[in-house]
């Protein structure tokens, strides 16, 4: 068969996608272990997930120094040791947070798993928090956050936030360089026995699994004894500030960084699918209005992005993007012009078809492979979605319409609402 260059492939539609079941486990001590069994190769994935996250403590810092802590120094091997076992054995591990919850992800190879299981295990079990170690660790936070209070885009972010959210919200702190400095080892100690505890947590195992790496898991994780996880979750309602826009003076930045938000629904609101595709089509992918407008039409910024976040305390709708200085007024225009032609249900068919096949490919992106297939069941945990929520999202894809669009920036994409936040040079805007 002769491929001819010149005619385009047809376009099919994906139907309907249904995503594997996610086999569940109980261990010897009640752990939960979820498993995806598939993939051509010998690899896994295995996320411990616990309870506790950034709003549920009093240092975000902390915690995330505990998270690292732990991989440099146990009671039987010190940091250059565990290093050296998990590299020797092509394993890795990366640590996660979120809102409420937080995560330690170990990827290895199956027939390596018996090698690096335990110094997993142990490294969350036994750590000893050695002092040289926490020093030179609080450090490069501390210098991490000093570079980033540089950063128009983290200043715009971190004033949106107390915007938003309110003064004092758990997602509105920012602790300080000074702050980390000022954090110590019994702090560390104290917050990795109120977080990391087996009772507390929840296994993902993802990859091409055998019997003997569930037994392998079992023998290890089902084995440690049942300590009750202290920590709990603070839930505290969205309360915007009377301030709805804060301009933070950044001399002689080349870029100021623009972040608009509007506090909107919870994932668990019947309208919340449908209104995150209308997010994406404001913004959320390169063919949306906004982008359409602002980048490719008027050339006033490289990108710009539009997203609904469904947190636990209630969702937020954010719009960000950097520009030169004196295009900021330019642009906050432009994006709240683009809202109100949202509600005018002029969206065309061509316009819808390109918004679902995004949204469609984003969707099927899920099954790539058994890591993504997990995401979507860790994202259950983390996220507090229904059990049917892949179906849900085609469904609610399919039934889009130009009207509903339209019906739900009328509802939700409140201008007035509007919290504005920018960080650049005062005197260039």
């Amino acid at each position: 068969m002769t491929l001819n260059r010149k005619l385009a492939p047809q376009l099919t539609d994906f139907g309907m996608l249904t995503i594997p079941e996610c086999r569940k486990l109980i261990l010897d001590n009640g752990i939960k272990l979820n498993i995806i069994d598939q993939g051509e190769f010998d690899v896994n994935r295995l996320t411990t997930s616990w309870n506790g996250g950034a709003n549920d403590v009093n240092s975000f810092s902390t915690l995330m120094l505990a998270t690292e802590l732990m991989r440099e120094g146990t009671e039987r091997h010190n940091g250059v040791e565990i290093a050296e076992i998990l590299d020797f054995n092509g394993a890795w591990l990366k640590s996660n947070f979120h809102s409420h919850h937080s995560s330690l992800v170990l990827h290895s190879i199956n027939n390596k798993f018996d090698a690096v299981l335990p110094t997993l295990v142990e490294t969350i079990a036994s750590p000893i928090f050695p002092q040289q170690e926490f020093e030179i660790n609080k450090e490069k936070l501390a210098k991490r956050k000093e570079l980033n209070a540089t950063k128009v885009a983290y200043l715009s972010n971190q004033s949106n936030q107390k915007l938003i959210f309110g003064e004092n919200h758990p997602c509105s702190i920012d602790e300080t360089a000074n702050d980390i400095r000022n954090i110590t080892i019994k702090d560390v100690a104290e917050l990795h026995k109120t977080v990391y505890t087996p009772n507390g947590c929840e296994l993902f195992l993802a990859g091409r699994i055998t019997p003997h790496i569930e037994d392998t898991i079992n023998n290890y994780w089902g084995q440690l004894p049942l300590v009750a996880n202290a920590i709990k979750h603070q839930i505290i309602p969205i309360k915007p500030s009377n301030e709805q826009l804060h301009i933070t003076n950044v001399p002689n930045s080349l870029q100021s960084a623009i972040t608009m938000s509007i506090p909107s629904i919870p994932r668990s609101h019947p309208d919340y699918i449908d209104l995150r595709y209308t997010i994406m089509a404001l913004g959320g992918y390169f063919g949306s209005r906004l982008m359409t407008n602002i980048r490719e039409d008027k050339g006033y910024t490289y990108g710009i992005s539009a997203m609904l976040l469904g947190h636990w305390e209630g969702g937020v709708i954010t719009i960000s993007t950097q520009c030169d200085n004196s295009y900021t007024k330019a642009v906050i225009e432009e994006v709240k012009k683009e809202i109100e032609l949202m509600k005018l249900d002029n969206f065309s068919n061509d316009e819808l078809t390109r918004l679902k096949r995004y949204a469609m490919t984003q969707i099927a992106g899920m099954l790539d492979s058994p890591f993504s297939i997990m995401d979507y069941y860790e994202n259950m945990r983390h996220a507090l979605t229904p059990a049917d929520y892949f179906k849900q999202m085609q469904i609610s894809l399919a039934n889009l319409s130009s009207t509903r669009i339209a019906s739900l920036a009328q509802k939700y994409l409140n201008i007035d609402k509007m919290r504005i936040s920018i960080a650049g040079d005062k005197n260039q805007m």
